[in-house]
């Protein structure tokens, strides 16, 4: 029988979005009441909680580097934030506000330009400016300037034609102005789009590259990528996890498509652990359960805690970097022996954590 390591309450609405940060420091948690929790990993108790951080549900939340934290919520405002931690309280200050449309619940994406010597230059976020005409954005967190563009389809429907709305999407860099996003839509179709903001002219073109029919009937709820960018691992609203080809002429070794017990799935990550070989992948289904399968997307186990659906799951990286920070050499021996985890959140306001390596054993 599969039981969490440590359950996180705090929270009194549901749970709609939680991630690791800050090489697994902290955990940020947001919630439907549109307050943001800030949890200490290293004592697994509550560091902040930032009331009314939205006037609406916060729909996605997320840690980057060691102090901020980027917002979403259905207030339609995308807040990036300043945590400031202490050993045992902290604060987060609001450092800048912008403009996004979250009708549709499309969930920003971000990532850090790359140079050319390979190291992480500027923050980029992008999110949705107009659902209804199909108009994204790029969002240059140090420059706080805002580069619109066209991601918008038409599709056919009884009805005649309409916008087919982007149901979720990730960002990557190439250089430091040249970037990818991947867009998964209602329809279930699967877009590629080349974007250049230019230097000079500061202007933003989005070029779509590649368009894929994924082999889901309903509308695609999240996406993950693997490391080489070339396969999108997507989850639907139906039973199916899909992993498809975009981007490139070899599919590699097919489009597999895996099979959830029950239908509805909300979030969808990867990860490798220590004990099997290979990657995983692990699926937050609305059955209250995760999913997990391996990297041909076959079954290996279903795990049940919660009492309601699960909304969101992240995995820890299992960085060392903070250990040298640790003063005390019990805690700090504790912090290096300590597992990959993965953290699931769900609408009856509890968030669990789990090792990634009890969940690839047969419980039996």
């Amino acid at each position: 029988m599969f039981q969490p390591d440590f359950v996180f309450r705090g929270h009194q609405s549901a749970v709609n979005s939680v991630c690791f940060f800050a090489d697994d420091r902290f955990l940020v948690s947001a919630d439907q009441d549109g307050n943001i929790i800030v949890w200490n990993m290293l004592l697994k108790r509550q560091l902040v909680r930032k009331q009314a951080a939205h006037s609406a549900p916060v729909l996605s939340v997320c840690g980057i580097g060691t102090d901020v934290i980027v917002s979403q919520g259905r207030d339609n405002r995308l807040c990036l934030w300043r945590l400031n931690a202490g050993e045992f309280s902290g604060s987060l200050t609001l450092l800048q506000a912008v403009d996004v449309d979250s009708m549709n619940f499309c969930k920003f994406s971000y990532c850090r330009a790359q140079s050319g010597d390979g190291s992480s230059g500027a923050l980029w976020i992008a999110a949705l400016e107009d659902a209804g005409s199909g108009k994204g954005f790029l969002y240059d967190v140090d420059s706080n300037k805002k580069h619109s563009f066209g991601i918008g389809r038409k599709t056919r429907t009884m009805a005649g034609g309409r916008e087919d709305s982007p149901m979720c999407m990730k960002l990557v860099s190439e250089t430091d102005r040249r970037f990818v996003l991947f867009v998964g839509y209602e329809s279930t179709l699967l877009q590629r789009f080349e974007i250049e903001v230019s230097d000079t002219l500061d202007k933003c073109v989005a070029k779509c590259t590649d368009t894929v029919d994924s082999d889901h009937k309903e509308p695609i709820m999240s996406m993950n990528i693997d490391p080489q960018q070339q396969l999108i691992y997507t989850c639907s609203a139906d039973n199916k996890v899909c992993r498809t080809s975009i981007g490139t002429k070899d599919p590699g070794d097919g489009t597999p498509t895996g099979l959830l017990s029950n239908k509805g799935g909300s979030d969808v990550c990867l990860f490798n652990c220590s004990v099997s070989p290979g990657q995983f992948v692990a699926v937050a289904g609305w059955d209250y359960a995760i999913h997990i399968l391996d990297k041909d997307l076959k079954y290996v186990s279903r795990v049940a805690y919660h009492r309601e659906a699960l909304t969101s799951i992240d995995v820890s990286s299992q960085s060392m970097a903070y250990e040298e920070q640790i003063a005390d050499e019990m805690v700090r021996r504790r912090w290096s022996l300590r597992p990959r985890w993965l953290v699931a959140a769900s609408r009856d306001s509890r968030i669990s954590l789990w090792s990634v390596d009890s969940l690839t054993k047969d419980p039996a």
